[in-house]
């Protein structure tokens, strides 16, 4: 990855982290009213904390999350050439001579 390309990572990741706390900031405050007037001021309290204290936790056990890695798959056995398959069929014929007849 070239510098001017993480650069550019790193700048719109900051400013879609900053967008993002803003928006939260927004709708904190909006339930926060739709809350305090619904309902007490303190029941407001305690139900905005309690849904950033959980909002934490997920982040925490997401950020805990190990990323699985894909496995190549083994390479492809060559497939038997007209040599292999003679030797296939000589095989199989051998084997067969090698039963007992009448069993």
């Amino acid at each position: 990855m070239s510098l001017a390309h993480a650069v550019r990572r790193l700048a719109f990741s900051a400013g879609a982290s900053l967008c993002f706390l803003v928006g939260a900031a927004f709708l904190t405050v909006a339930g926060w009213i739709y809350l305090a007037e619904t309902t007490s001021t303190q029941t407001a309290a305690l139900i905005v904390g309690a849904v950033w204290f959980a909002v934490g936790f997920i982040l925490l056990g997401l950020s805990r999350v190990k990323p699985v890695h894909a496995v190549a798959p083994p390479p492809a056995a060559a497939a038997p050439g007209p040599l292999g398959l003679a030797e296939a069929f000589l095989f199989g014929l051998q084997a067969g001579r090698g039963t007992s007849k009448g069993g």
